[in-house]
């Protein structure tokens, strides 16, 4: 997935200011802390923001789009027009959702990052769309007193696992009470963030609220404690991305963790597919979410469609409901 055209250059604008040296030290600094949280705080300026754009950016709008389809996917009678975006960083939770809902109307972001926000609104100074461009930034702390109405899509992205972890589910609750129609929570796809989504989970899950993707079922997560629901997305890496990673490829795969939640049901899927699809010899084997819990499912040429929909099939894809009802060999081991 590349960005938008209007964000990759107001991007690229954004750093032609910045010696690629300092930025790929700070990109150090801050992936060494990401890895040992205990090393310190992360680099705060204008230099930290323009790395972490750098870097991030790319792979955030990738993440968000992707967790933001999925919801719109389940909810095709959902048009938001308002949205808040909790933890906004530079905006790119913005940019996806006006890349899944083109009409939306209003977006209020919140941001305690000085420079980060400065950073965002710089950025959408060239957005085409005007409610980017309009967006009314907040600069608050979600870990203390920050208040807004309410909005019909409200989301944080990144967000989770950056707050000390007794603060988490104040600020789920805070974020459900503000949206009107559905709540998408996003975070890195590591044991660590599946661990904040899937705790954010059965906090919403406890109130009512419609869980809409990526579960097909309104149960407690199958999955064991071992193991964590996520996700990828391929994105592109510019020259300067892959200077600043100090990498080689031209892409890299963003690993993503998310739950969105409703305020009324989504359409009914028979199942997720959690793993890549194995092509072996005359099969496809599948790992699956289920209602019925997780389940691996053969799929023989002698399915006919069920085959040739199997060979299309990745990983975080969705099934039809009577899939599962067209009888099948057993997984083989």
């Amino acid at each position: 997935m590349d960005l938008p055209n209007d964000l990759r250059l107001g991007l690229e604008r954004e750093l032609r200011g910045y010696d690629p040296r300092s930025l790929a030290r700070v990109t150090a600094e801050a992936v060494a802390r990401y890895r040992d949280p205990t090393a310190g705080p992360p680099p705060r300026g204008p230099l930290a923001a323009a790395a972490y754009a750098a870097t991030r950016l790319p792979a955030t709008y990738a993440a968000c789009a992707a967790a933001l389809r999925e919801l719109a996917a389940r909810l095709p009678a959902f048009a938001p027009r308002t949205l808040l975006d909790a933890g906004a960083g530079s905006g790119a939770t913005l940019w996806a959702a006006t890349l899944i809902w083109p009409a939306l109307e209003r977006a209020t972001l919140i941001e305690a990052d000085r420079d980060m926000a400065a950073l965002g609104q710089r950025l959408a100074a060239s957005a085409t769309a005007p409610v980017v461009r309009g967006a009314v930034w907040v600069r608050a702390d979600l870990t203390a007193f920050w208040d807004a109405p309410p909005h019909d899509l409200v989301t944080a992205a990144y967000v989770l696992g950056e707050l000390p972890e007794d603060a988490r589910p104040t600020l789920v609750a805070r974020l459900w009470e503000r949206a009107r129609g559905a709540l998408v929570l996003i975070e890195p796809g590591t044991p660590r963030g599946w661990a904040s989504i899937r705790a954010a989970r059965e906090q919403l899950r406890a109130t009512g609220a419609a869980l809409i993707a990526p579960c097909p079922h309104q149960d407690a997560c199958p999955l064991p404690a071992d193991d964590w629901c996520h996700f990828s997305r391929r994105l592109a890496r510019g020259r300067l991305h892959r200077t600043l990673k100090g990498a080689e490829l031209g892409y890299e795969d963003e690993k993503y963790a998310y739950i969105a939640v409703a305020r009324q049901p989504g359409e009914p899927i028979g199942a997720r597919v959690l793993r890549h699809p194995l092509i072996r010899s005359g099969y496809i084997e599948l790992t699956l979410c289920t209602p019925d819990g997780i389940r691996r499912l053969s799929v023989t040429r002698s399915a006919g469609a069920t085959w040739r929909m199997a060979r299309d099939l990745r990983w975080g894809d969705t099934l039809p409901p009577d899939v599962l009802n067209d009888p099948q060999p057993p997984a083989r081991d």
